[in-house]
Parts: C-alpha cells; structure tokens; sequence
C-alpha cells in the first residue's frame, strides 16, 4: 500500500516536474533535453545481448557518483572487456561526465534515468535488458530496485553512506526502505558506522570496502596544467574555494573584506570555483561587486585568461586578485595550482563536497563545520593532519593571516592520507565477483 501511495503521489507530481526542469532550463539550457528519456523512457536502442556476455548497468546521479564508480567500472571491464554497458544519470553534468568517463566502453549506452513510476521503471528494464544493475551510494529507487529484482536482474549498491538525514529518512519510512534494502543482491559500504544504518534496518552488509573514491586516476596532465597557470600569476599565494555552494562564496566574500585580506596579504589571489556551472555568472557580479568594496582589481575568469591554443595567460591575469574558475573537469588543475583549499558545501549545511580529491593532488583542506556527507573521510583526514577545521570563514581567513607558517607537512600529509586508503575497488571487485554476486 505505502509503495502504491508513494506512486500514485510521483504520477501526480509529473507536471510539477516539468515545470522545475523548464525553470532549470532557463539558467541551464541541458535540462531540455532527455524528456522523453525522462518521462516516458523512451531510450536508445539496445540490441540483445550475445550469449556468454552481460550487461552491466550502472546509475550514477551526477558527477561525484559517476567519478565514485570510475574506479570499479574501469576495472571490471579490464578484466571482463566483452562485458557491455548501460549507463545512467540524472543531471546534464552528470550525463557529461559520464559520457567523458565511460565513451571507451564495450557497447555502452547513455540515457537519463526515467521517473520511478511502475511503468516506466517496467519499459526500461525491458529495453536495457541488463543482467547487473549497479547503483550508486544513496541511490535507493524503490520501483527500480524491487522491479529489476523482480525481472530477475541482480541488483548491488555499491560505496553505500548514509548521512544522519539519509538514515533517518530510511528508518522513518521503514514500510518501503525494508523492502527495497531486502531486495538488494550485494550491498557494499564505505564504513561500518554506514553498515550499521543498514542492519540496523534488518538489512546485513556484503561487505565494508571503504570509499571508491580514493581509487580515482589521478590525471597528470591536469596537474601540469594547474602548475602552468601558477606560473602565470604573480600572486605568491593562493587560496582555493573549491565546489562552493549557494550562499557561501556572499560569505566568504564579506569575511575577505572584514579582514582586509588583501590589505594584510597584497600577494595572495583567492580563486572560486562554485559547484554547479549555471551559477558561474552570478558568482562572478558577486566577486566583482566585492572586489570594487575591497579596493582590488576586477575579478577574471579562468575560462577568458588564457588562450586555447597556447595555454598563455591574457592581460590582467597575473595581477587578480579574485580569480572565477568556470571550467568543468578541471578540478585536479585548481588543487594543483592553490595552497590550500576551502571544502565548499561544509561552510553552509550542505554537508561538504568530496575532499579526497584535493588530498590526492597533495591539497590540503580547510572544511567549515557541515561535513555531515563525508564524516569518516573529513575524520580521517583532520587525524591525518590533511586537514583543519573552522566553525566559520572569517576564522579561517585570521588564521591564514595570523598563523599560518606555510603548508609543506599538510602537503605531505595530505597525499599520505589519500595513498593510504586506496584499495575499495578491488575489495569492492572481489565481493561482487564472488558467485552469489553481480
């Protein structure tokens, strides 16, 4: 019955959604895309399967769990390469990434996910025709997962974390999440404090693996290019906000000001690089109103500073002060090119962004209080001394200006904590290659 409502209250709800893709639209023209995809699944053709092959397919809603399962899906189709791929998401920059991440694979295809209404999570398990579904971390659809059980598809949540408002919301609507969590195949956690939300819903964990995420290639030639712009600056140091929320770049901004950051430190640049790309522009009148009060040149953005070509920088680049990066899949370039990031979404509670990245890059993290999404990895790392902790900005700004003795012991500690927790994907490759797995 609790399934039947929670379906009948999403087919109601379908017009409020176009609506909030069209209203998405306007800032982010993507999001007029895949409709057909999204609300009637109509997909791209895929062909049946030879025998002696699987499908595998994975859904990652958007860029950091399309990054997270990079590791294990590039592995399995080393060892398994005739194995082909169905790939799935939610977000336009999800879509892109995926694309960008998984193109090289066997007979992949890419749609966005439909809505979990009985008939389309029915049509599209029929038109996939996947033998493995994979999701990814908090990815818990109930008509997906109890109907590809149903149609006989092995089923696994992988790298699963559970924030407290995650573990809450499962446990206050246990009449549907039991089902579903009893459903699963294969489930694989991050840590045993995630493995114990799930049993203590009656469903026990496959296995603890740790965090895929510390798996992630690093890309040399990012960081090479991140060094390349150093060059190009004057600035002898800089302070990087990286995946920056809504609300908190207005807070870091009046923070500089009140502590006339650049008064005290006139050599230092502070580059911004916010979450979601259709926000690049407002960001960038907020630097600009801000560096107008300061009393610093007007802010530049990354993608207008350099030519394509050459990679040169353009005029003003060098004497910035307050630098918008607005270029998507460059995030190893920016750790390599600051002193320090600043964890973006841990400032507001968003619950902070993936700080591991930065740590793998030799970046160390400064995180404000909201790590609620990456807690055993915030832990970690602030024991690691990869990372600090500030209850708001403007503390973190005094202490760069007051106490800080350069960085080079965080640096190392940083690329030691990110080295030591690697090996989630072959922990993860072996529990779902055993038998009873997918």
């Amino acid at each position: 019955m609790f399934l039947w409502l929670y379906s009948l209250v999403l087919f109601v709800l379908q017009p409020v959604l176009a609506l909030y893709l069209l209203k998405r639209s306007i800032r982010q023209p993507e999001y007029r895309t895949g409709w057909g995809q999204r609300f009637f699944a109509v997909l791209p053709e895929f062909a049946a399967v030879p025998n002696g092959q699987q499908r595998i397919w994975v859904h990652a809603v958007s860029v950091g769990e399309a990054h997270a399962v990079s590791p294990l899906v590039q592995h399995w189709a080393k060892v398994y390469p005739r194995h082909e791929w169905a790939i799935s998401c939610t977000t336009p920059t999800g879509m892109a990434t995926c694309e960008q991440l998984y193109a090289g694979l066997n007979g992949v295809r890419f749609f966005y996910l439909p809505y979990d209404l009985p008939y389309l999570v029915a049509r599209t398990i029929k038109q996939v025709q996947a033998q493995a579904l994979w999701v990814v971390e908090t990815e818990l659809w109930p008509n997906l997962l109890l109907g590809a059980a149903k149609a006989g598809v092995r089923t696994a949540l992988l790298n699963a974390r559970v924030s407290p408002t995650t573990g809450k919301r499962l446990t206050q609507f246990g009449l549907i999440s039991k089902p579903v969590l009893q459903s699963l195949g294969t489930l694989i956690c991050q840590t045993r404090a995630d493995a114990d939300v799930f049993e203590m819903l009656g469903r026990p964990v496959n296995a603890v693996c740790g965090n895929l995420k510390f798996d992630v290639a690093l890309k040399p030639e990012l960081a090479t290019l991140g060094r390349t712009w150093r060059e190009a600056t004057q600035a002898e140091q800089i302070v990087l906000f990286a995946s920056s929320r809504e609300g908190e770049e207005a807070l870091l901004l009046d923070a500089l000001n009140r502590c006339q950051f650049f008064k005290r430190m006139p050599k230092a640049s502070v580059w911004v690089v916010p979450r979601h790309p259709q926000r690049f522009d407002v960001v960038f009148e907020q630097m600009a109103d801000a560096a107008t009060r300061m009393g610093v040149a007007r802010p530049v953005r990354r993608s207008a500073s350099f030519n394509a070509g050459n990679n040169i920088a353009l005029a003003g680049f060098s004497q910035a002060r307050l630098v918008l990066g607005d270029s998507m899949g460059e995030m190893p370039a920016y750790y390599s090119v600051a002193d320090l990031a600043l964890l973006g979404g841990s400032w507001l509670p968003f619950g902070g962004q993936n700080l591991i990245e930065a740590c793998a890059y030799g970046c160390p993290v400064w995180m404000g209080p909201n790590t609620f999404n990456f807690a055993k990895a915030a832990d970690d790392a602030l024991a690691a001394g990869a990372a600090r902790r500030f209850e708001h900005l403007l503390a973190a700004c005094e202490y760069y200006l007051t106490e800080f003795q350069g960085n080079e012991q965080a640096r190392k500690a940083a690329f030691a904590y990110a080295r030591g927790h690697r090996g989630a994907t072959q922990r993860s490759f072996d529990v779902l290659n055993q038998p009873a797995g997918c």
